[in-house]
């Protein structure tokens, strides 16, 4: 049975998660939002117009508004819907949409879903209504955490979860229902219709965030720089960069 996502329950994420002053390690969540960010400016021009799928905290909506970009969002969560609006207020569209209930009026030149589709009940449904909102030219950009990363592999050999792709209670708490490997992710992609251009990995994650925060700044700042000498499948995060098919 698909998992059951919904308005009510995308509330409830943001409510124990995005909103909730008492988490205390999101500075990971913002640097990755920071690099992905600046992986997504070197791909297009200020004035393009960009969908976000999910607003988050609005980490990369501030990013995306400063250097010029015209900006759209599909958000499902009423509370992450209010939250937008009061940041951004008019300089920005909000949909307040499940993504398969969202209609698009124009094409966009990049459409942003980082860290969504280990959210969402039916990948292929998500991919497949992506497809159709793309151009002949956009650019989408998929990020998700990965199910191999050095950590969840670190925790498999000392028995502290299963296998790899094991969900965590953080997993829970941020309302994943899935991670991925790089194999599964590019079988769903290319199975939607679509063709890897660019790939980038980000972090390497060593430890949990909740014992990751606790370490020198220095040693968190090399573990993010190191990121592009390595294989993007030892990595916390993997980012892929799709263009349609025919």
């Amino acid at each position: 049975m698909k998992p059951q996502v919904d308005k009510e329950s995308l509330n409830q994420i943001a409510s124990q998660y995005h909103l909730n002053e008492q988490i205390s390690d999101k500075q990971f969540d913002q640097h990755f939002h920071h690099l992905c960010f600046q992986w997504v400016r070197s791909m297009i021009e200020p004035g393009a117009r960009v969908l976000e799928m999910g607003f988050g905290e609005g980490n990369v909506t501030r990013q995306l508004l400063d250097a010029g970009m015209r900006v759209d969002i599909i958000e499902g969560a009423e509370l992450l819907v209010n939250s937008a609006r009061e940041l951004y207020g008019d300089t920005v569209q909000i949909h307040h949409a499940l993504f398969a209930e969202f209609r698009p009026e124009h094409e966009y030149d990049a459409i942003l879903a980082t860290n969504i589709l280990e959210h969402v009940g039916d990948p292929a449904e998500t991919l497949a209504s992506i497809r159709q909102w793309c151009g002949n030219d956009t650019r989408v950009v998929v990020t998700v955490p990965n199910a191999e990363s050095i950590h969840r592999r670190l925790a498999v050999l000392m028995g502290i979860q299963p296998q790899l792709d094991t969900l965590s209670p953080r997993d829970h708490l941020v309302g994943h229902q899935r991670v991925y490997d790089m194999d599964r992710l590019t079988r769903e992609v290319q199975e939607a219709g679509f063709r890897i251009v660019d790939q980038k990995g980000f972090l390497l994650k060593v430890l949990p965030n909740s014992m990751l925060k606790d370490m020198p700044q220095a040693l968190i700042d090399a573990l993010y720089a190191i990121s592009d000498q390595l294989d993007v499948r030892l990595l916390g995060d993997m980012g892929i960069v799709l263009r349609k098919e025919g």
